[in-house]
């Protein structure tokens, strides 16, 4: 009997030891440079562990704000499963699309939907949310101002960021050991090579895309859709 006791007691500390190495993560810094060597600001940034754990989707959504007729952030990543909320911060009606997005518009959208966004009055904003549940790309648009752009990535990986204006990105939570990082970009004309390594703590990458990004144009004038 005790030599029973002490065997599962052995097993049940090899389980446990088992689970803590399996749920040990870190921090993935990653620099990204457009093929000019300049720092590549809106790139996707999504990370696939050799041995990736479930994760669901944040509770709380990803916002999208629509303001100074323009979509912010420009570049939106979202999980699979989670839901995005359109939010119009404008004094002025807004609307909300999916388009077709890649080179000459050859990339479906993720979802199809459309609908109108009531200006914000009195400070208070008005909003809508919608679920993705299929991975992809949205190219977003407003039919009443079409000026406004904006890009939505769905992705299924959980470990996910976007890069600043300095092409940097950190993702926190990544299970230690190999993965994958793969990079997209809403100017890219073709996939992005992948990039191999390792995780263990804190890591470092960094990947220069095989073109260089367009510079956005710059903002509408103001007043020039105040009504």
């Amino acid at each position: 009997m005790i030599g029973t006791m002490s065997a599962a007691r052995s097993i049940t500390a090899t389980a446990l030891a088992f689970t803590a190495l399996a749920t040990v993560a870190g921090t993935l810094q990653v620099t990204i440079t457009g093929a000019d060597g300049k720092p590549a600001a809106d790139t996707v940034v999504l990370v696939q562990p050799s041995a990736p754990s479930p994760v669901q989707p944040p509770a709380e959504p990803v916002v999208i704000g629509q303001k100074d007729i323009r979509f912010q952030p420009y570049v939106s990543v979202v999980q699979v499963g989670g839901t995005v909320r359109f939010v119009n911060r404008d004094t002025f009606d807004h609307h909300v699309r999916s388009q077709a997005g890649g080179p000459l518009g050859s990339v479906p959208p993720a979802k199809e939907f459309e609908f109108r966004l009531a200006r914000a009055r009195g400070g208070v904003e008005t909003s809508a949310d919608l679920k993705l549940d299929v991975p992809g790309t949205v190219l977003l648009g407003c039919h009443l101002h079409n000026s406004m752009r904006g890009h939505l990535y769905v992705s299924s990986s959980p470990w996910y960021a976007v890069t600043d204006d300095k092409g940097r990105a950190k993702i926190d939570g990544v299970p230690d050991g190999a993965a994958e990082v793969r990079l997209w970009h809403p100017d890219q004309l073709v996939d992005q090579p992948l990039l191999k390594v390792q995780v263990a703590g804190t890591a470092s990458a960094d990947s220069r895309l095989n073109f260089t990004p367009r510079k956005r144009p710059p903002p509408v004038r103001k007043g020039e859709y105040d009504f």
